[in-house]
């Protein structure tokens, strides 16, 4: 019997995935005491609502797994203590929802920049509380009544205006790709090379990419490839296996050879968990954590 399997009877709190890709399951409030993701090759994040209790205690607990960084795209209620907790805890929030969404219009529709912008000026003043310094761009669902280069040139004019907004506030917009294949049909920005396109034409050191490891495998594979020709334009990583969209070691994608790669490109900022758990909390960190660990 391996650790995971053995140790999936000591989970006792509850926890879940603030991001609806998974079910609540139970986890011990604490991690064994060999696990640990301080000092790892890689600064990963995990998603505090995986952990059970309130805000602040479920921070509590993304600490005393050794994370140096938590995920919340949506945060909601006392920020200012949220801040006051992250900050004594010595943990970073890795990036919230910034502009843009996942349905039709925003970027692609130049009649809705002037939303989009309004809309990253309300979440920035949220990041700003929360010290998070990068804010998730979404282009929006293809149009179907002008040429996929007009929303090219679309989505190049809006981030050219949200670009100087992201300087002068010392944030940066990552866009991500998303696949259209299983999750989100229709969607625009599905390519990496797409997106190292639009990044190009912004020129903006603060827009960039938010490789998310598993739409990427959805979309196009090569991902190791890809990550290595692609690392300059990249400012955080998502983390999920394919199929299922649960922790790594559930699929097809052998996760400690990305991870190895990620990190020999030189890569120095966070690589966030954004999947669900096959087997429990506990055993999903316990999963990560192997990957980490190299001979």
């Amino acid at each position: 019997m391996d650790r995971r399997s053995f140790l999936t009877s000591s989970a006792a709190a509850a926890g879940g995935v603030a991001f609806g890709l998974g079910a609540r399951k139970a986890i011990a409030q604490s991690p064994p005491s060999d696990v640990s993701f301080a000092d790892k090759p890689l600064a990963m994040a995990v998603p505090p609502h995986w952990f059970s209790g309130d805000i602040l205690e479920q921070l509590e607990q993304v600490a005393a797994w050794g994370f140096p960084a938590w995920e919340w795209l949506g945060p909601s209620g006392d920020l200012e203590a949220i801040r006051a907790k992250s900050d004594e805890l010595g943990l970073r929030p890795t990036c919230i929802g910034g502009a843009g969404h996942i349905a039709p219009g925003g970027m692609v529709n130049p009649d809705d920049h002037d939303a989009v912008e309004n809309q990253f000026r309300e979440q920035l003043e949220k990041a700003k509380i929360l010290n998070c310094k990068r804010l998730i761009g979404l282009t929006g669902n293809e149009r179907d009544d002008v040429s996929r280069e007009q929303q090219t040139d679309y989505v190049v004019q809006c981030l050219q205006r949200l670009a100087p907004i992201a300087e002068d506030n010392d944030v940066t917009i990552i866009m991500e790709p998303l696949n259209t294949l299983v999750d989100h049909p229709g969607f625009f920005l599905n390519t990496t090379e797409h997106a190292v396109e639009i990044m190009q034409r912004v020129d903006s050191p603060n827009v960039r990419i938010l490789f998310d490891i598993y739409h990427q495998q959805i979309t196009e594979g090569n991902v190791i490839r890809n990550i290595r020709q692609n690392i300059q334009w990249i400012d955080h990583f998502h983390v999920a296996d394919n199929p299922g969209r649960q922790e790594p070691s559930t699929g097809e994608l052998n996760y400690a050879n990305i991870f190895k790669a990620i990190h020999d490109t030189g890569y120095d900022g966070f690589v966030a968990l954004e999947c669900g758990q096959s087997d429990g909390v506990e055993n999903a960190l316990l999963a990560v954590h192997d990957t980490l660990v190299w001979s």
